[in-house]
C-alpha cells in the first residue's frame, strides 16, 4: 500500500499553515504528515482515528506533526444541508432502504473502531469549514479541530457546516470567536484551500484520505494501523 511520492515539491505549506509548521519543522527529527481529505468522507474519520493511533504508539510521536490539507469530494454540493441517506440514494440511483443498507456496512465498520457513527447525519458543501480549518493551522490546532467536527458530524451531534456550530467548536478549542466569524464572513483561506486541491491533482489524488509522509511516501484510503505505523517508521529512516 505504500507508493513512492515522486513530486514532493508540491507538498507546499499554503500561507495559512507555514508559521506554526515551520516553526516545529526547525527540527531535523521532525516528521511532517500531511493528509488530504473532506469532512463529508467517513473513511477519512475511520482513516484519522487509525492514523492517530499510530503515532500514539509510535516512539517518534513527540516528534509527528499532521496537517490537514483539503479536498472537496463535491465542490458543487450546496450550502444547505441534506440529509445523508437522500443525497447517498440520489447520487447512486438508489431507494433510501438500499442508501441506508450501504451506509450500514460503514456504520458497522466505524463503530468495529469504537467510533460513534450514525447513518442519520447531514451533508453540505464543505468548502467554508476547510477555511476555518486553515485558519485552525495558523495556531497548530487544524488536525484537533478536524477530529472534534468529525465527532460531532458522524454521531449526529450537530450540522458543523452550519457556521454558528462551527464557530463554537473552533472557539472550544480558543481560536477567537471574532476571528473565525471574520474568516466565515470573508472569502480569507479561500486561496490556501484552492492550493490543497491544486496540489492534489498534481499528485494524481483522486479519492481521499490520501496521507503523504514526509513528502516521500503515501497511502491512499484508510489504512490499517500497522501500514500506517510502517510508513511514520520508514519515513523516519529515510530522513
Amino acid at each position: 500500500m505504500l507508493v513512492s511520492v515522486h513530486q514532493p515539491k508540491d507538498i507546499n505549506m499554503t500561507n495559512s499553515q507555514s508559521a506554526e509548521a515551520t516553526r516545529k519543522s526547525t527540527s531535523a527529527r521532525q516528521l511532517l504528515i500531511d493528509v488530504w481529505g473532506d469532512l463529508a468522507c467517513p473513511f477519512c474519520y475511520i482513516g484519522k482515528n487509525r492514523l492517530d493511533q499510530a503515532i500514539a504508539s509510535s516512539r517518534h510521536a513527540d516528534a509527528i506533526t499532521v496537517r490537514h490539507r483539503a479536498y472537496e469530494l463535491d465542490p458543487d454540493m450546496p450550502q444547505e444541508p441534506r440529509p445523508n441517506l437522500g443525497t447517498i440514494a440520489a447520487k447512486y440511483g438508489k431507494s433510501l432502504a438500499e442508501a441506508e443498507r450501504m451506509e450500514d456496512q460503514v456504520v458497522a465498520l466505524a463503530h468495529r473502531e469504537g467510533l460513534p457513527f450514525t447513518a442519520d447525519r447531514v451533508v453540505a458543501n464543505s468548502f467554508d469549514v476547510h477555511r476555518v480549518l486553515h485558519l485552525a493551522g495558523t495556531v497548530g490546532l487544524d488536525d484537533q479541530l478536524l477530529g472534534l467536527l468529525q465527532r460531532t458530524l458522524f454521531s449526529g451531534q450537530g450540522n458543523i457546516y452550519d457556521h454558528k456550530v462551527l464557530t463554537e467548536a473552533a472557539s472550544q478549542l480558543g481560536i477567537p470567536r471574532s476571528r473565525v466569524e471574520e474568516v466565515l464572513a470573508s472569502d480569507e483561506y479561500a486561496d490556501a484551500v484552492h492550493a490543497d486541491e491544486s496540489a492534489a491533482r498534481r499528485l494524481g489524488i483522486t479519492g481521499v484520505p490520501f496521507t503523504v509522509f514526509g513528502g516521500q511516501i503515501a497511502i491512499s484510503g484508510a489504512a490499517s494501523i500497522e501500514d500506517f505505523a510502517r510508513a511514520i517508521d520508514q519515513a523516519r529512516s529515510d530522513k
